[in-house]
């Protein structure tokens, strides 16, 4: 068989086992004790089982809002209509979809915040090494006056250190 017959039953056993994603699958146990599944509700004592845990939020939702639109007293109430099953599809599409989202909204901030992290490092690097060469006699304005005031040894000194501190903890 050539690579495209392979692919294509393969393609095609996807498509039939994509219906049985959204089965809902019923346990109950019997007079004697025995456990039993089925994907219908067979026994009024049978309780819908969640087989994927990220399907629950989902299925609740779901549920609750076709429920309204569906009497407990219809014989065929465990049946989903095309519409129903359409309606639940898209919901979990939507769900999917805002779940990507806010998984991507979080990545993008906590990228921003590092690059933030990264350049605020850089720039303290810059000045410590500025500090460090002595090249540079640093000052300050006067508020009042609007004259450079000279940063002395000591000034510069306990920058470095403050600096250094600052780069040990934050940059590491």
């Amino acid at each position: 068989m050539n690579k495209v017959g392979v692919i294509g039953l393969a393609l095609l056993g996807f498509i039939f086992m994509s219906g049985a994603v959204h089965a809902e699958i019923f346990k109950w146990v019997d007079e004697n004790g025995k456990v039993h599944f089925s994907d219908r509700k067979i026994s009024p004592k049978a309780q819908t089982v969640n087989v994927k845990t990220g399907a629950k939020k989902i299925d609740q939702q779901v549920d609750q809002d076709t429920n309204n639109n569906i009497s407990h007293n219809d014989a065929t109430s465990h049946y989903q209509s095309p519409e129903q099953h359409l309606l639940k599809q898209k919901k979990y599409v939507n769900f999917l979809t805002t779940e990507r989202l806010e998984r991507k909204e979080k990545r993008q901030a906590a990228q921003q915040e590092k690059d933030k992290k990264r350049k605020l490092c850089v720039a303290m690097q810059d000045k410590l090494k500025s500090f460090t060469d002595g090249n540079i006699r640093w000052y300050e304005l006067d508020e009042k006056t609007g004259e450079r005031v000279f940063a002395s040894d000591e000034q510069i000194e306990a920058r470095k250190k403050d600096l250094q501190t600052s780069l040990k903890s934050n940059c590491s």
